[in-house]
């Protein structure tokens, strides 16, 4: 009975389901079934269902031949199995031409719609020849699996010429995926004995590493997926190379990238996900786990290690053992990494910063770079808070053949910053016109993205609380519906007494998402310059499952000029006693914070 399926994959983004938004679970029975109850039958769930299946194969095909030591030949054979299918059927395939249901802006591949599709899917295969052909492994793998290589490598080097050659687009993430592919492929290739070229992959793997990352580490867009999807990429290409004999920019490259991860995860480990990427879905978790063991083999020190605990978390024991068997990646020593920090920081290129306490309690994160390409959103100045729970996180989004990831996702609709008259912001650029040294003080602004309409946001840490200060201001001279929005992910209460409004953030922990629970609580204080409320409303919740209907607010006011001003405290034990917070007529905000000894601390921030 063959284990491949002899039918061709599609795009994997279609298994979504168009009611709930959210992503199908496996198939059963030529039934595509939904989380909430929903069965879906035929195309594009049936393609897209198949690029899951010969992904995983090829992953297992992977790591059967890894894991195919003395006593375990029944792995190497099962290994075997999966690459002898593959090469008959990828060899009718490959006779047939492109793939009939590649969409125009794609890269065409074979087996799969998209020629980065078939890249990923060969960067495995690739792994699990160079496993079976390994010392000690027995006999190399048969001719037709060679052919299959061949094959594979006509594909990327033509999906490579097209991207690089005839668009000009050396710099995407496509890029990284097809150079790797390149790259493994000829090297399995040299292990089966054919005579093929592997030093101009290595040279244009190295030429990408430097020209897709910004000087502050990230990878050009903007994005935690895509900066992990590119990472992954450039770890797995590395396969077999001497740390020392990487050249040392790059080294110093893929330390940073390494750095960004271990430097903008929230307390608990997890990866806030800016811009485009899936919010909470087991197989990134599963390429995070597979960073944060190969970049320790690179590296002597990598930060890690809380990032790998949630991906664990996430996944479980049992998911989580295959990425233990990556061992010996390297040959030879790990080389210095990059320090990470878990004190505040500030990311120039892309324009983030990250404020967190002392006693990495909670940060919080703002956006206040380019908008980010394809996949940025439209949520300059968005404020995103971290700590215990992830309180007011980026959202990601779901699968992109769900008409949310642009419907709702991406808009500024979905994040934590401010609409005028109803409408989304456009695209444009923030900037970050003040970082004092120490982290604790950000002010940031964005003049383009709201036509008429100034956006200042300043952020302090002061005695374990965060103060943030959002003014609106038009340049139009007309009065404005204005709205702040706050995007809680955990469940929500607002009370409002004689102006100033206080926000309950209550922590799901041990309790389903929305619900009161047990676990940690934020407390915030909100007080505007004019005349303003803080509406309740329903909202999504973040884009693992759109369903959830979550509460969330607007805090609106209708103004030719506004400041919005909140006071979080994340700590229940030290909750401030009450906030006073007063405007003077130049625009100025005082705070006075009152502790529960009656003790008051004032916080003046200028106009």
């Amino acid at each position: 009975m063959s284990i491949v399926p002899l039918q061709r994959g599609g795009w994997w983004h279609d298994y979504v389901c168009p009611t709930h938004g959210t992503e199908l679970e496996s198939e059963r029975d030529g039934v595509y079934p939904c989380p909430h109850g929903c069965e879906l039958h035929g195309e594009p769930y049936a393609a897209a269902w198949l690029v899951y299946r010969h992904q995983a194969l090829a992953r297992e095909a992977h790591f059967l031949a890894r894991g195919a030591t003395n006593g375990m030949e029944d792995r190497r054979d099962q290994s075997h199995q999966i690459l002898n299918e593959y090469a008959s059927f990828y060899a009718e395939v490959s006779g047939s031409g492109w793939n009939e249901g590649s969409e125009g802006w794609m890269l065409k591949g074979k087996l799969f719609s998209q020629a980065l599709t078939e890249a990923q899917w060969a960067v495995q295969i690739a792994h699990a020849v160079l496993s079976l052909n390994g010392p000690g492994r027995g006999a190399g793998v048969e001719r037709p699996v060679v052919e299959m290589l061949k094959g594979l490598l006509e594909t990327i080097v033509a999906a490579r010429g097209i991207l690089v050659d005839d668009r000009s687009d050396e710099r995407s993430n496509y890029t990284a995926w097809l150079n790797a592919a390149g790259l493994l492929l000829t090297q399995a290739l040299r292990s089966c004995g054919e005579t093929v070229e592997t030093q101009q992959w290595v040279k244009w793997s190295y030429q990408h590493v430097r020209i897709a990352v910004g000087d502050d580490g990230w990878e050009w867009e903007g994005s935690t997926y895509y900066h992990v999807f590119v990472l992954r990429a450039y770890l797995l290409g590395l396969r077999g190379t001497v740390p020392a004999e990487i050249p040392a920019d790059v080294v110093q490259i893929l330390a940073a990238m390494v750095r960004v991860l271990a430097e903008i995860a929230a307390p608990d480990g997890r990866l806030p996900i800016l811009h485009d990427g899936p919010y909470d879905r087991a197989p990134m978790h599963r390429e995070v786990l597979e960073i944060v063991v190969l970049a320790g083999q690179l590296f002597k020190e990598t930060g890690l290690a809380a990032v790998g605990g949630w991906a664990r978390n996430r996944l479980g024991v049992r998911e989580s053992e295959p990425e233990d068997l990556l061992t010996g990646w390297f040959t030879g020593d790990p080389v210095a990494g990059a320090t990470a920090t878990r004190g505040s920081v500030y990311y120039p290129n892309v324009g983030y910063a990250v404020l967190r306490d002392d006693d990495d309690r909670f940060q919080a994160v703002i956006d206040a770079g380019p908008h980010g390409g394809s996949h940025g959103h439209f949520d300059k100045l968005a404020l995103y808070l971290y700590g215990q729970e992830p309180w007011q996180p980026a959202p990601g989004v779901p699968p992109y053949a769900s008409p949310l990831r642009h419907g709702h996702y991406a808009r500024t609709l979905a994040h934590p910053t401010v609409r005028v008259d109803g409408q989304d912001q456009k695209e444009g650029t923030g900037s970050v016109d003040h970082w004092d040294e120490a982290g604790n003080h950000l002010i940031a602004s964005a003049d383009e993205v709201i036509p008429g309409i100034a956006l200042k946001r300043e952020l302090m840490i002061r005695g374990g609380l965060l103060i943030d200060v959002m003014r609106v201001s038009a340049t139009d001279g007309v009065d404005h519906d204005i709205a702040l929005a706050l995007r809680p992910s955990t469940g929500f209460a607002l009370q409002t007494s004689d102006g100033v409004t206080m926000s309950t953030w209550t922590g799901s922990t041990g309790a389903p998402t929305g619900s009161e629970g047990t676990g940690a609580v934020l407390t915030g204080f909100h007080r505007a310059s004019v005349p303003a409320a803080m509406v309740l409303k329903p909202g999504r919740g973040p884009s693992d499952d759109p369903s959830v209907i979550l509460p969330v607010s607007d805090w609106e006011a209708k103004a030719q000029d506004v400041t919005f001003v909140s006071v979080y405290s994340f700590d229940p034990a030290n909750r401030p006693a009450g906030v006073d917070i007063r405007f003077t007529g130049d625009d100025a905000v005082s705070i006075h914070i009152r502790s529960s000894s009656e003790d008051v601390t004032t916080v003046e921030v200028p106009s």
